[in-house]
């Protein structure tokens, strides 16, 4: 339904754009659970949330956490973060 997970390389990318950010959130939990130490996720989502949650989810489990601002032109534009998993969740 929109949401898409591609991996490339030693990054993951997680389009919640039609998730909402609670939903969203515990998608990317659970993606990041699983990724070896190192991988970037990218998360898209439009949730007008996102920019709190997202940094607060992050920080909260250890995780470097980047807002790279907007992306995609009006009525799609959509927040952008990159995650990098530091350690494994204890």
């Amino acid at each position: 339904m929109g949401e898409a997970v591609e991996v490339v390389g030693e990054r993951v990318l997680l389009d919640n754009r039609s998730t909402p950010c609670a939903v969203g959130l515990i998608k990317a939990a659970r993606l990041m659970a699983t990724l070896p130490v190192g991988t970037t996720m990218e998360i898209w989502s439009r949730d007008r949330f996102a920019p709190r949650e997202i940094p607060m989810w992050a920080e909260r489990d250890g995780h470097d956490v980047h807002d790279l601002g907007m992306a995609g032109h009006w009525p799609k534009r959509h927040y952008v973060f990159e995650v990098r998993k530091n350690h494994e969740r204890r």
